[in-house]
């Protein structure tokens, strides 16, 4: 068989192969092949490579990659001719694995692709980085100097000088605190979650072992992380665009110092647990946990359905409508106004210059650009309803002389007043309440709501009411405070699971709770002021022990007593029976943290004076 014919057998072969795997691969793939190769060459690639690009083959046979390339599997190479060769074969020696994901994969891809000089095409590499090759004879950043020699499994372009691998975001970080998992860091964190599986479609084999299974020569790993999994954000894959925001090892420690101190865990609320495990397991729960915090919103998907507001909001790939306004920045006002536990935070303004990654860019910063209350140490709402309301059978302490409470909700027009002092619009507002009747007339209520994932930290707690005046759909029938004009009289007392010494059984709540107070105030009771549709009235400040974030029940409970004497009662002074809505647990800071907020906020208000 002469030569032609052998070349024209193998320009066969090399299509056939690419169209079966254009058939089975996805679009990044499609229209790469084209038989219009130029030159034939009588050798595989490898042996084009050595007589083309002597030093890129040096490399490859340190590594012993050579034999890959001398097989059957079709390959593009695009041979660069001019690197450090010194440095590559020193890190063949230490590092073959780098050499081959970084230097030579970098530069293959599998399947036959011919310069065809009609358009541009997005070249898949091997170790799945993204780069282009143009009509100009341009591939990345190297210029072609000779293209379309058709081996015997696959097709050899030569090149003037390597392409630089560019690492993904995940690899950003990799790189940022050097591999290092002994210290509290980003990737240590990230690192434990790491969940990587063999791609069998994409790696080589050469035969069995002794036990049957198959020896791989050439390992492709499908990336996987749990923990960025759960965030949504799938910063090592290539065919992604995202911003992470990366914190030094320092910045990082900090934040994780004062997320550990908000998750103090009782250590004796681990049913079930030997008892010699029980330190461990809430140690590794705090921990957990208190890296999760300090990873949050580091992230951020560019994709425009992410974020299709980037110009005023950014929201990070935990962000969801049900947690709103959670995981979300805004740089600048909105048409619709602020949520009002938002300020103006363009975190961007404040990070610095990004690297650029292969899937995006990467912000490497020595103080977060986000206080721990906006990252993680978020206010709580409850609303007072069946689902939140201590039922009387789970505990009697808790919740005594009720009747049966009703859901319920009322609308009222709140004016709208504009500069100049004149009500230009009514806008309807909704409020649910519950509607917490007494046992009989001679009683005062008791009545416990749950409090869920409360942190180890300080809050401010806020009662919210509606005026009695209200029930039974006043709102909507127009009833005012002269038809009932009661208001309420009532103390509010917090139940923290343990005692003193956190030394509870799991479940268990102390005979009496801790009374709220507001300093200065001249009794220990509280009263609502019946002329408002909802009343928001200040309870207190409160340490909680211990966090009870993530747990199956509830540890916190917040009790209400209506304090309403016999005399009050019979002269209608007050009213025993409330209209509930809830509790607003705001969350304060005692460190530096808090000073640091202020200042944001502070620099929020001065912006938005300007404006």
């Amino acid at each position: 068989m002469n030569n032609q014919i052998k070349n024209t057998l193998r320009i066969g072969v090399i299509a056939a192969a690419s169209a079966a795997a254009m058939l089975s691969c996805s679009d990044t793939w499609d229209d790469h092949y084209n038989d219009a190769a130029s030159v034939l060459y009588n050798g595989t690639t490898m042996q084009a490579i050595e007589a083309e690009a002597p030093d890129f083959a040096e490399v490859i046979k340190a590594v012993g990659y050579d034999r890959e390339l001398n097989s059957e599997n079709v390959y593009t190479i695009w041979a660069p001719t001019h690197f450090d060769k010194a440095q590559m074969l020193a890190l063949a020696r230490t590092d073959s694995a780098m050499v081959v994901d970084r230097f030579i994969k970098n530069h293959i891809a599998r399947y036959a692709v011919s310069q065809n000089g009609v358009e541009d095409q997005r070249i898949s590499l091997m170790n799945e980085k993204i780069t282009t090759m143009t009509v100009d004879n341009k591939f990345g950043t190297a210029n072609i100097t000779k293209a379309n020699l058709s081996c015997q499994n696959g097709i050899l372009h030569v090149i003037d000088s390597e392409i630089e691998y560019q690492k993904n975001v995940f690899e950003q970080i990799e790189a940022l605190y050097n591999a290092d998992t002994d210290s509290i860091s980003l990737y240590a964190f990230l690192k434990i979650w790491n969940a990587d599986s063999l791609d069998e479609n994409k790696s080589v084999s050469r035969g069995v072992d002794e036990n049957g299974e198959k020896i791989w020569v050439d390992s492709v790993m499908i990336r996987n992380n749990t923990v960025l999994k759960n965030m949504h954000a799938y910063i090592y894959r290539e065919d992604s665009n995202y911003i992470a925001i990366i914190p030094s090892a320092k910045a990082y420690a900090e934040r994780y110092r004062i997320a550990k101190d908000l998750l103090v865990f009782n250590p004796k609320e681990n049913e079930g647990q030997e008892e010699g495990r029980l330190m461990d397991t809430t140690d590794s729960l705090q921990m957990h946990y208190a890296n999760q915090f300090a990873s949050t919103d580091l992230f951020y998907n560019m994709n425009k359905s992410s974020n299709e507001h980037f110009e005023d909001s950014l929201k990070s790939t935990q962000y969801s409508q049900f947690n709103w306004p959670n995981h979300l920045y805004y740089s600048n006002q909105p048409t619709n106004g602020l949520h009002p536990d938002k300020s103006l935070n363009n975190i961007l303004s404040k990070v610095g210059e990004a690297a650029p990654c292969s899937n995006g860019k990467a912000y490497m910063v020595d103080e977060y650009p986000m206080t721990a209350i906006e990252q993680f140490f978020y206010k709580i709402n409850v609303e007072a309803n069946s689902r939140t309301m201590v039922t009387e059978e789970e505990n009697s302490k808790l919740t005594h002389n009720i009747g049966s409470p009703s859901n319920e909700s009322g609308v009222y027009y709140e004016s709208i007043v504009n500069e100049e002092g004149d009500t230009t619009s009514v806008e309807p507002r909704t409020y649910h309440f519950m509607d917490v009747p007494t046992a009989g007339s001679s009683f005062n209520i008791e009545v416990g709501f749950k409090v869920p994932n409360t942190l180890s930290g300080t809050y401010d707690i806020y009662i919210v009411t509606c005026p009695i005046w209200a029930k039974d759909y006043g709102f909507r029938y127009g009833m005012t405070p002269e038809d009932d004009p009661r208001p309420y009289k009532f103390t509010v007392s917090v139940f923290e699971r343990g005692n003193e010494k956190g030394k509870s059984t799991f479940g268990e709540y102390p005979a009496s709770g801790v009374a709220l107070s507001v300093p200065g105030q001249e009794t220990r009771y509280f009263t609502t002021d019946i002329n408002n549709y909802v009343d928001t009235l200040y309870l207190g400040e409160y340490t909680f022990k211990n966090a009870y974030y993530g747990r199956a029940d509830e540890g916190v409970i917040l009790k209400v007593e209506s304090n309403v004497t016999s005399a009050e009662a019979r002269r209608n002074t007050y009213s025993r029976e409330m209209l509930i809505s809830g509790f607003i647990l705001r969350p304060k800071l005692s460190t530096g943290e808090e000073a640091e907020e202020v200042v944001v906020e502070a620099e929020a208000a001065e912006e938005a004076k300007r404006k």
